[in-house]
């Protein structure tokens, strides 16, 4: 029995509906069909349920939601790029103000100083994290600020070629070879070390030899969990006049120099971290920084200060010859808009934490997430498959079959991490395991616990990866 109250609302009562018709010279909506053979016309009313009253809609959509199964209902191990870091609740709260919510780009400085500051403050602290005195209010996600960047270092060199360190993340890599397949730049693939992870400067040496490249392109940690050293492979670029172009996980910034303290030229982050929820896959927050020299190849959006009519200090949009709309087809980026709102949470997380504050993040990050890797390695059989340093995220082989695993762990309740067969088939009975400053020390021995029983309970596999 519904216990709907009334008829619910209609926007458009009879007579609004006489008066719009009667304003287009029509008798009826009917005739508003005309056109539309009658037999493709629906010729009766729609088989729906009575109207729900408020409550009643609020129980029927709470319970579609229960059957989710979510980092609110089960411990997370989930990574691969995004990652289950706690969000201050007043970055939500401030974020949901209406005057920053309904934001767009702000073409008109003299009505939106208050989103150019946040944007300014967001350019200025994100450059600061990595290194390089210039960075852009934004682009779309980690995958296609790295593809931008990228572009950006093939227009400053004029070199249609780069180097790619084969230990990125997949599904980056598909957003890059989407990118520069369309542009006519070549990829040159650069091997990592099969023990350590890490890309092989022997390897880098090699591939920068054989031609000229505008740039490196390398991500840390990698698809391993492994933290890349920059430095000699910025060195080596550097001999070959190739840039480096860094992609990093922002929340390593903390333990770690930035990229370019360690000789980055162009560096590129996915900032989910800073204050964003996983949101079933975003929308997220793709950063671009990069040297003095190279700003006017910078795409997206920069704030910058001026002066308005009065003399006055103001903010607003500059250097727009690079952009879509004013140089058309020759522009750095053909992003046409940014992630304004992502930012601002970005800003206020970073605000909020302070300096001193992120730094005990990363450094909880890293010590969880060792600490897990400790206790896990301790069970029979259960091995860290790279020798690297690794920071919140590792890679586990098993002897036990990891789909199935996967399996038992969500059955208590956990998502136990990402098979790594996924991500590269040489993997297979690998998990590739992420923690984050939220697991607390019950929780992790909680899982501990379940791998132990659910290893035990997997088919076993040879040394070869097959089944025994």
């Amino acid at each position: 029995m519904s216990e709907s109250i009334g008829a619910g609302y209609d926007v458009h009562r009879p007579e609004d509906r006489e008066l719009m018709l009667e304003a287009i010279g029509l008798a009826s909506i009917d005739e508003l069909f005309a056109k539309i053979p009658r037999d493709l016309r629906l010729q009766r009313l729609m088989d729906l349920p009575p109207p729900l009253s408020e409550w009643e809609l609020d129980r029927h959509v709470r319970a579609l939601a229960s059957a989710n199964a979510t980092t609110l209902t089960h411990l997370s191990l989930l990574g691969g790029g995004a990652y289950d870091h706690h969000v201050p609740a007043v970055v939500s709260d401030i974020a949901s103000r209406g005057e920053f919510l309904t934001s767009y780009t702000p073409y008109q400085p003299e009505m939106s100083q208050g989103m150019l500051r946040v944007l300014h403050d967001f350019q200025l602290l994100l450059g600061r994290l990595l290194g390089l005195p210039r960075a852009n209010s934004s682009v779309y996600d980690g995958a296609t600020a790295l593809a931008e960047a990228a572009w950006m270092a093939c227009s400053i060199r004029q070199v249609p070629r780069i180097a790619v360190a084969e230990t990125i993340w997949p599904e980056w890599r598909a957003v890059l070879d989407t990118y520069m397949d369309g542009r006519g730049v070549t990829i040159h693939p650069v091997a990592a070390d099969p023990d350590s992870g890490l890309v092989a400067p022997e390897s880098l040496e090699r591939t920068l030899a054989r031609t000229p490249m505008a740039a490196l392109v390398v991500q840390t940690p990698n698809m391993f969990g492994v933290v890349e050293s920059i430095r000699p492979l910025a060195a080596i670029c550097k001999a070959h006049g190739a840039l480096t172009n860094v992609s990093c996980y922002p929340m390593l910034l903390g333990l770690v120099q930035s990229p370019g303290e360690q000789g980055a030229d162009i560096a590129t982050c996915e900032a989910q971290s800073l204050g964003l929820w996983l949101n079933a896959g975003g929308p997220y927050l793709g950063v671009i920084a990069t040297r003095d020299e190279y700003e006017l190849f910078l795409p997206g959006r920069i704030v910058g200060e001026c002066d308005d009519l009065k003399g006055e200090p103001a903010l607003a949009l500059v250097k727009e010859q690079r952009e879509q709309h004013v140089s058309r087809d020759k522009a750095t980026s053909h992003i046409c808009s940014n992630q304004a709102l992502m930012a601002l949470r970005a800003v206020v997380y970073l605000s909020t934490v302070g300096e001193g504050g992120f730094r005990r993040l990363s450094r909880l990050n890293a010590q969880k997430a060792h600490y897990l890797c400790d206790r896990l390695c301790s069970l029979p059989g259960v091995a860290l498959a790279k020798s690297g340093r690794f920071f919140n995220e590792f890679l586990l082989s098993l002897p036990g079959d990891a789909a199935s695993v996967l399996r038992s762990l969500r059955d208590e309740r956990i998502f136990g991490g990402i098979d790594f067969a996924g991500l590269d088939p040489r993997y297979r009975h690998h998990l590739l395991v992420a923690v984050t400053e939220t697991r607390s020390k019950g929780e992790l021995d909680r899982i501990v616990a379940a791998f132990a029983r659910a290893l035990s309970a997997a088919p076993r596999v040879d040394a070869g990866g097959d089944r025994a």
